[in-house]
């Protein structure tokens, strides 16, 4: 069984004893378990619009309006042994069994006569969808870089496959993840750095025409908005 999020219970100070629950709460509750949004929604039951209304700061210090979600949240805040997430695992706790496993393959495939490459940050990074360099990052002693949602749960059942099914659940991860790096005129052995570009991208057989556009007239620049200022911060990997 997986191991749950559970928080210190000694580093928690909401006391939902003499009021309802409110908008705040929600936001305590998403640090203390230090969830993302998503996370929290999740947890909660609740849409992304729900999640916004009740964290508005003009609503924040009301009762929530779903009487269901304010019991969870008082469950959650007085027994945390009552959370149903996973913890997800951090790369460093991942990557030495994977390190451990990519060698036994590699003695194998050596004795068997085969040429396989050496598995290390380089390949598990792009096994969990990345460049090449963000293992080196997510490893880091001083400054580990922030895991994406979604590589984190990579990370979580590429753990539980590798626990379960050894070399095998490598070798069969592997297998997948270089059909859809073909299917992107990629190859995980030759040169590819990123799944987005790299030496071992391929020219498209088809590529689309040029737009022709009538003398004289161009096509206008789009205007900046807010939620394009909004992606242009750095994201998690």
């Amino acid at each position: 069984m997986a191991p749950l999020l559970v928080p210190d219970p000694e580093t928690l100070h909401l006391d939902l004893d003499d009021r309802p629950v409110c908008g705040q709460d929600l936001l305590f509750l998403q640090q203390w378990y230090k969830l993302s949004r998503t996370d929290m929604c999740y947890l909660l039951g609740l849409t992304d619009m729900k999640w916004c209304h009740y964290t508005n700061p003009q609503h924040v210090q009301e009762p929530l309006g779903d009487p269901a979600v304010s019991l969870l949240v008082w469950v959650l805040a007085h027994h945390p042994e009552a959370v149903f997430l996973p913890s997800f695992p951090t790369a460093a706790e991942v990557y030495p069994l994977y390190e451990r496993l990519a060698e036994q393959g590699a003695q194998r495939s050596r004795g068997r006569g085969r040429d396989r490459p050496y598995l290390g940050r380089t390949m598990f990074s792009l096994l969990l969808g990345r460049e090449i360099g963000s293992a080196s990052r997510w490893l880091s002693e001083t400054q580990p870089a922030t895991i994406a949602p979604t590589v984190a749960r990579l990370l979580f059942v590429l753990k539980t496959l590798l626990q379960n099914q050894g070399v095998a659940g490598l070798d069969e991860w592997v297998e997948q993840a270089q059909l859809e790096a073909q299917a992107r005129g990629l190859s995980l052995h030759d040169k590819m750095t990123s799944w987005f570009r790299g030496d071992g991208e391929q020219k498209v057989s088809n590529p689309r025409p040029p737009v022709r556009r009538k003398p004289g007239t161009r096509k206008k620049p789009k205007k900046a908005t807010p939620d394009a200022a909004a992606d242009s911060t750095p994201a998690a990997e």
